[in-house]
């Protein structure tokens, strides 16, 4: 019986079919050795990938911080500068009615220097006359 185990097993068919079955195994263990590597660089890729997205993603909102930072901080200069504006504004408005103020002051205190210029000169000329009159000049 043993013969005849031995002569089913050694048929061209059988060692065929084993051939085909010890390739098969070699390849089943090819496979489970490769596929978890190549699921393993794929897995790789697409972690990178994401990473890469993230970080995009994380330097995009990094940068629209910073705009938004820069933005309020010239906001909030532009409204310094507009109410410095204004106050220097005023300040020339008030300095300006001072200054007018103090010009009309000294121009109503010349025109009553002048009225009293005119008035001394005249008062000077009418004793001019008079002296004249009551000390005659001297004639050579």
């Amino acid at each position: 019986m043993t013969l005849l185990a031995m002569d089913v097993v050694l048929t061209t068919s059988n060692i065929i079919l084993a051939i085909l079955a010890i390739i098969g195994v070699i390849f089943g263990v090819y496979s489970h050795f490769r596929n978890p590597t190549e699921a393993l660089e794929k897995n790789q890729i697409s972690t990178d990938k994401e990473v890469n997205t993230k970080a995009t993603i994380l330097a995009q909102q990094t940068m629209e911080g910073k705009a938004t930072l820069l933005a309020q901080q010239v906001e909030w200069e532009k409204i310094a500068n507009e109410k410095k504006f204004a106050d220097f504004g005023l300040r020339l408005d008030n300095s300006m009615l001072l200054a007018s103020n103090h010009i009309h002051t000294v121009d109503v205190k010349v025109d009553k220097l002048t009225e009293s210029v005119h008035t001394m000169s005249i008062a000077v000329a009418t004793l001019g006359c008079i002296i004249e009159e009551r000390i005659p000049r001297k004639t050579n």
